[in-house]
């Protein structure tokens, strides 16, 4: 019996010492375990991602696609005031404005009722509006997110309606609502926190809608870092819920603190665990990393002079600063700069470029950046120089005079030597 109790006993610490072990190693890892399937937490101005669970997973996005349902009517309809006509019921489930025929509502309103109550048949009147059909806008749709990287996406609907083509990922979803909150139409409606629309003939109801998003509007409370705290967090500015059986709970989510913001796309999660994951990203992100200037395009400027110009002297910028996003504690020493510019070909404009900024980081080309020039330059010679045949053979005309200027003038030097030195020897004696 002692002999088993002994061996019990070592057991347990063996068992015990590997638990520990197990968790001082889970304790260390850098990054946030989150309740959700797949995420991703990007940082707005580089675009650079800061953690990655599953990001390139395929996923259905249920209504976060709206916001780019939402952008692209921005982009290709910004006439915000123009009055859209109900001609038809939109015929779609789910939430809803309860749009009626007859009933005509402003490009914004559609949009608040799309972005802040997400009303599928919103979606189905600005599609149709749009592109005249589903179908097309769904193309739309598609090659857009194409455009700014995103790979993995394909979209059949603008509302996010149940459908097994309509699948995107974490990561494109990330890179659609960074582009969408590039729009500061857009910016203003999802932070808004409740809509209304008064009552008409064809629905004689107020219509009023609070914010699906808990993050801008709940009461509610999660458990977080072991104590219990509100969902409404106040450094959410936005942007898209989305549920559905097989989406689960979605969440679009932007933060900006200390002028920095952040975009977290977590999707697959569960009930209130959903905003437990992403206020989870959202902290990991403003607590473990900054952006760094690298080079700033108002201080970094540079001149150069330039013959044959009347203003002589061309003054060039980077078109645009650029910035880099390091974790805490990480030097910028490793970065450097090399200047290049271009051959100067009179005239130039404000705004042309005129060379590159290449960025090294530990010697190794990191990005280039072309050089603007911030003043025009105009030639001595007037509009001729605009011609660049012309401009030349007057440069190599130039150069050549200089030239036989420059010949004669040592000839003229020599002759003069000369003279003096036969004076000097008395050949230059006259009789």
């Amino acid at each position: 019996m002692k002999k088993f109790l002994s061996l019990l006993v070592t057991y347990i610490i063996i068992f015990s010492t590997f638990l520990n072990s197990a968790n001082a190693s889970y304790a260390g890892s850098d990054e946030p375990s989150i309740p959700a399937e797949a995420a991703i937490l990007m940082d707005y101005e580089t675009g650079k991602v800061l953690f990655n669970k599953n990001g390139d997973k395929k996923v259905y996005p249920a209504s976060t696609t709206k916001a780019w349902t939402a952008y692209l009517v921005l982009k290709y309809k910004p006439n915000l005031n123009e009055k859209v006509q109900i001609t038809k019921d939109p015929n779609v489930e789910g939430s809803s404005m309860y749009l009626k025929v007859g009933e005509s509502f402003s490009v914004k309103e559609l949009l608040e009722g799309l972005l802040v109550h997400s009303s599928n048949d919103a979606a189905v009147v600005l599609a149709e509006y749009v592109s005249g059909s589903i179908k097309e806008f769904a193309n739309l749709m598609n090659d857009e997110a194409k455009s700014i990287g995103a790979k993995n996406t394909h979209f059949t609907n603008p509302h996010g309606l149940p459908d097994k083509e309509h699948v995107t990922t974490a990561n494109d979803m990330a890179l659609m609502a960074r582009e969408a909150m590039s729009n500061s139409i857009f910016r203003d409606i999802v932070k808004t926190k409740s809509i209304s629309f008064p009552a008409t003939e064809a629905y004689p109801y107020e219509r009023y809608f609070v914010n699906t998003n808990k993050f801008l509007t709940s009461n509610e409370k999660i458990n977080y870092n072991g104590k219990d705290i509100d969902i409404k967090y106040d450094i959410v500015d936005g942007i898209k819920t989305g549920y559905t059986d097989d989406a689960g709970r979605c969440l679009l989510s932007s933060a900006v603190k200390n002028g920095r913001r952040l975009i977290s796309a977590v999707f697959k999660s569960t009930g209130n665990d959903l905003y437990l994951a992403s206020r989870t990203l959202l902290d990991y992100g403003f607590n473990n990393f900054h952006n760094e200037t690298i080079v700033a395009k108002n201080k970094y400027t540079g001149n150069e002079r330039v013959l044959f110009s009347k203003q002589k002297e061309l003054i060039y910028e980077p078109e645009f600063t650029y910035k880099v996003l390091l974790k805490n504690g990480t030097p910028t020493s490793s970065y450097s700069v090399k200047t290049k510019l271009d051959k100067i070909h009179l005239p130039i404009k404000k705004g042309d470029k005129v060379g590159t900024l290449e960025v090294y980081n530990s010697n190794k080309l990191e990005t280039k950046i072309n050089l603007v020039a911030t003043n025009d330059l105009n030639s001595i010679f007037g509009p001729l120089v605009e011609n660049k045949i012309i401009s030349m053979v007057l440069k190599v005309t130039l150069i050549f005079i200089v030239s036989i200027f420059v010949i004669l003038l040592f000839i003229r030097r020599k002759n003069k030597k000369k003279y003096r030195k036969n004076i000097f020897n008395g050949k230059g004696k006259r009789r």
